[in-house]
């Protein structure tokens, strides 16, 4: 089949599997990354070394239309964050990779909520494109099974190794899974919102399991703390339970590359961290 593909370098390994049952990549519309936590920079050379169309604007219909006059019979978004323009069910398919278990845990960026809030969403979606983000009928779908040190890093891990095989099952048997498409349960359906800097400030009056399940939640990409009268992003900490006399926040040890900050039923150790500016 040829497809014409909607995303970033997260996906690239299930577009490097279609590519080798033989299926044809004809364009790529891509989106600004910041190349720190996420990346296009293997997706533009992948479509430079096949010599195929790369860009990062928005499409238009009319882009749609020039695609379907060249023989495109798939539209394949994943992680792509803007409205792709109606695709006629008679001249192509639309589908989108989702990260989670739909209807649970529509949006941009549903990860973080699952770690820290709802497990029970966790998993992939293959879905029909439809007027409203990540409503689609749903054609294939996967669980993702979640263990307690599970974080940000291994989910996504997870989700990245489901993909090849979905996507793999979706193009063999596409026109009858099409057909075949279930309607999404509306009345258990859910919207994660985009975490913002609320979500991800670690509550030194919270407990120190509750505290840890923010951090794995943000990993690398940084949870935000407040102590010693700043601000900061930490990227990594580390904690245990004891009963103390410190009011939560209080810092209690500074080590040479370490800090001890009191919490609820406890204390962290945070272990990599950076100065933010004030806001």
């Amino acid at each position: 089949m040829k497809f014409v593909y909607f995303g970033y370098d997260f996906m690239l390994e299930s577009v490097q599997r279609l590519l080798s049952e033989g299926h044809e990549l004809i364009g790529v519309f891509s989106f600004e990354c910041d190349n720190v936590f996420n990346f296009n920079v293997k997706t533009s050379e992948l479509a430079e070394r096949l010599d195929v169309p790369f860009t990062l604007n928005k499409p238009l219909s009319m882009d749609i239309g020039i695609f379907c006059e060249q023989g495109a019979e798939v539209f394949l978004s994943a992680g792509y964050p803007y409205k792709i323009p109606d695709i006629d069910e008679e001249q192509a398919y639309g589908i989108n990779f989702h990260p989670s278990y739909l209807p649970m845990g529509r949006g941009i960026m549903p990860t973080p909520t699952i770690l820290m809030n709802h497990p029970e969403a966790s998993g992939v979606t293959l879905h029909k494109l439809s007027d409203v983000f990540d409503d689609g009928d749903i054609l294939l779908q996967q669980k993702i099974p979640l263990n307690a040190q599970d974080d940000v890093e291994t989910l996504s891990a997870k989700i990245a190794m489901a993909a090849p095989d979905l996507l793999s099952k979706a193009f063999r048997d596409l026109p009858e899974l099409w057909a075949d498409a279930k309607p999404q349960n509306q009345s258990k359906a859910s919207i994660f919102p985009v975490p913002d800097e609320t979500m991800r400030m670690l509550d030194w009056g919270r407990k120190v399991e509750e505290i840890k399940r923010t951090g794995r939640a943000f990993g690398r990409f940084g949870a935000l703390a407040r102590f010693d009268g700043r601000l900061w992003a930490v990227y990594n900490f580390n904690g245990w339970v004891e009963a103390h006399t410190y009011r939560p926040g209080d810092v209690v040890c500074v080590l040479s590359r370490e800090v001890v900050v009191a919490v609820k039923d406890g204390f962290i150790c945070i272990k990599d961290f950076q100065e933010l500016p004030q806001q």
